[in-house]
């Protein structure tokens, strides 16, 4: 299937999955909250430059329909209203007070990109709306939630109680990454990030990690450092990878978003000569289906090292999550979303577990939900043991508490 088909399925899916209800009236009690409903909402793109991330919506739709389905959240249906911002901030704010105030949403949940979530926090921070469980690893999300050791930071001067993330933090990775290149002999090391929140929070704890300053260059071990914009073509990405190999890189670092990543690791092989540089890829690239797009374009991807924090389904597909995950997919009914999963596009089995970590919040918010308890459901998650993830890597937990705001803290 092309990408361009592929968008195509995947856009009517989650149109079709989506705007199934809308939210409560804004005379219930509270908002999104009828007596056989609660209605979440989000942005992601199911457009634009980051249109492959565009079935993590679709996967969480599925699992929605699926809980629905298997016994409810205390006898009430989940429904979706999720609205495309093109990973475009400037999209994404109308959006997210569209879904505020006129859909009457109840949360905001997993909504995807560091800038779009920046651009709306303060609003939904403001308006008592949980922002929760975001695809994004930026630090923000547990640096800046509300805790008795709070501190004021340029980036928060006040905390951010309604906002949460999930997954493992991007500065985190960086320095997992940092650390296994110390261990290298004198690595030359050239950094490509893309210039924006995002890129920057890899980077700054990349380099802080190796001992850098913390504004740029000069670093002994960084040899150089190029940004890009999202969008960037094939030329464009290639001019930068090629700086790099002409600085003396030796080891390359990806913080970059799957388009890029793609087109950079491409250039790596057709225009520079099949150049192989030890390479690190963020984890946000290391999908299955974009490393398959990437080489069926010429990439060479052999010795690409990356992490992960959720189980594969075609690595493992007889575990029991994995087959779990493949009977949602499946009990869709739709034919583009079963043949993603079954090549291995690993933003699926993300999105289960994102809405299986809502779903568990939501039945911990009680009875009759309110924003307030299902944020403070969001504050003391235990996802182990008897109540483990079953989408999330092995042996790693899903857990917060008053001081603990980031809830995965393993790769």
């Amino acid at each position: 299937m092309n990408r361009k088909k592929l968008a195509a399925v995947l856009c009517v899916a989650a149109i079709g999955i989506a705007v199934a209800a809308t939210a409560g009236a804004a005379s219930q009690d509270v908002p999104g909250v009828t007596p056989t409903t609660i209605t979440l909402g989000g942005t992601f793109p199911f457009t634009g430059p980051a249109s492959l991330y565009a079935t993590i919506p679709a996967a969480e739709n599925a699992y929605y329909s699926w809980v629905n389905n298997h016994g409810q959240v205390h006898g009430r249906d989940i429904h979706t209203i999720f609205y495309d911002d093109q990973y475009n901030p400037g999209l994404t704010v109308p959006k997210v007070k569209q879904l505020v105030l006129q859909d009457h949403v109840f949360a905001i949940v997993g909504s995807l990109g560091t800038a779009p979530a920046l651009s709306t926090w303060a609003f939904l921070n403001q308006q008592s709306v949980p922002q929760a469980l975001l695809a994004t690893g930026d630090s923000y999300w547990g640096a800046c939630m509300s805790t008795s050791a709070f501190v004021p930071k340029p980036y928060c001067a006040t905390a951010k109680p309604w906002t949460t993330g999930w997954q493992p933090d991007y500065p985190s990775e960086a320095r997992l990454y940092a650390s296994q290149i110390l261990a290298t002999n004198n690595p030359h090391i050239g950094i490509l990030y893309q210039n924006d929140a995002y890129g920057l929070n890899y980077k700054a704890a990349f380099r802080k990690k190796l001992g850098c300053p913390p504004v740029n260059p000069p670093c002994p071990k960084v040899v150089k450092e190029e940004s890009y914009t999202v969008g960037d073509s094939f030329a464009v990405m290639a001019g930068h990878m090629g700086a790099l190999k002409a600085a003396g890189a030796d080891t390359v670092v990806l913080f970059s978003t799957p388009t890029a990543s793609i087109r950079s690791m491409v250039a790596m092989t057709l225009a520079l000569g099949n150049w192989k540089p030890t390479t690190y890829l963020n984890n946000v690239s290391a999908n299955r289906y974009f490393m398959n797009l990437a080489e069926a374009s010429g990439a060479n991807l052999a010795g690409v090292i990356s992490s992960s924090y959720i189980k594969s389904q075609t690595v493992t597909p007889n575990d029991p999550g994995m087959q779990l995950a493949h009977d949602i997919i499946y009990a869709t009914g739709n034919a583009g979303l079963e043949h993603q999963f079954d090549i291995g596009d690993n933003n699926l089995v993300y999105g289960l577990a994102v809405a299986w970590t809502a779903v568990d919040a939501l039945r911990k918010a009680g009875v009759d939900p309110t924003r307030a308890s299902f944020r403070n459901a969001l504050r003391n998650l235990n996802e182990s043991g008897g109540n483990t993830n079953p989408f999330v890597y092995p042996g790693m937990v899903v857990k917060t508490d008053p001081l603990r705001t980031y809830p995965m803290q393993q790769l």
